[in-house]
């Protein structure tokens, strides 16, 4: 991978087409949006249609795809990407701890793109995980996937003491931020994590089912992926029991893709068979959509994004 380094505290703005360069600008000034989430306020925000929000899983190839996917469907001023390696969703809210990734960072949005990875064998320079209320100080969207929750597997696998409500009430927080823009995003979809075979099914279980238990509780949506990745092969999915390889996260990809796409948040009739028997179309073993949707949502079909 090609790798370039950016202090954390300039944007890269793409130049015009004449002269093929990037020119480096600082970022515009914070905007105030209320005291309970500072910053997230949204007056001069730029509306887009799609922001992603995910961790070294969405800075690799999945994410990769979701992002050229959505910039073909909507323009590539309509999508935003921010993708911190090792990130779990507690580093993203604001009273969240600051987390510095040191293994790898990616950020894509209509002001331009910059990327920090790993080259000849060194490690990038440390970046700090930007938080929901800044980013939606710049930008406004109409959808937002958030594919978070496999770097709490490591933290769970560790430790037998598990806080099930302080975990619960990160989600809540971090769903609660992103909705504080106004107006707020029509449209919250969680990309579950996929299967590693690093962790145990306790482990994977129990980060599935807090992200599903909110998300019943708060009107957002899940897509479970081990049903759609299956189990994690080592040597056939992957190499270190938790990221799959190029061939296999597009495959992931290309569900989701087609999952959030095909089921937009307009209404239509017989939801459950079209999901049905698209996820046998994909080769997955069960509806991979989706468990955190409301009873009247999960009775009815859904359009393609608008």
């Amino acid at each position: 991978m090609k790798t370039i380094f950016l202090a954390a505290s300039l944007a890269l703005v793409p130049a015009t087409a004449r002269s093929g360069r990037l020119s480096l600008l600082p970022p515009p000034a914070t905007v105030t949006g209320g005291d309970k989430f500072p910053g997230a306020a949204v007056r001069m925000s730029v509306p887009v249609d799609l922001l992603l929000i995910g961790d070294s899983l969405s800075f690799g190839t999945f994410g990769q795809d979701v992002e050229a996917f959505f910039k073909r469907q909507f323009g590539a001023s309509a999508v935003c990407v921010y993708a911190s390696c090792g990130s779990s969703p507690e580093h993203w809210i604001s009273d969240g701890p600051e987390f510095m990734t040191s293994c790898g960072y990616r950020e894509s949005t209509p002001r331009g793109s910059w990327k920090v990875d790993f080259a000849r064998g060194k490690p990038p320079q440390p970046i700090r995980t930007p938080k929901i209320p800044e980013i939606l100080a710049k930008f406004r969207p109409q959808t937002v996937i958030v594919q978070l929750g496999t770097n709490w597997m490591d933290r769970l696998a560790e430790s037998p003491a598990r806080d099930a409500a302080a975990y619960k009430r990160t989600i809540r927080q971090f769903i609660t931020e992103l909705r504080a823009q106004s107006p707020p995003p029509s449209r919250i979809v969680w990309v579950l994590p996929p299967d590693a075979s690093k962790f145990s099914s306790e482990v994977k279980d129990t980060v599935d089912r807090w992200i599903s238990e909110c998300a019943k509780e708060m009107g957002f949506q899940t897509i479970i992926s081990n049903r759609i990745t299956g189990k994690y092969v080592p040597g056939k999915s992957g190499s270190d029991g938790v990221h799959l390889n190029d061939a296999e996260s597009s495959k992931w990809a290309n569900i989701v893709i087609w999952l959030i796409h095909a089921y937009g948040p307009e209404r239509a009739a017989s939801a459950s068979r079209i999901r049905r028997s698209s996820a046998i179309a994909f080769g997955c073993r069960n509806d991979p959509w989706p468990v955190g949707t409301t009873s009247s949502e999960a009775a009815e079909p859904r359009l393609p994004l608008e």
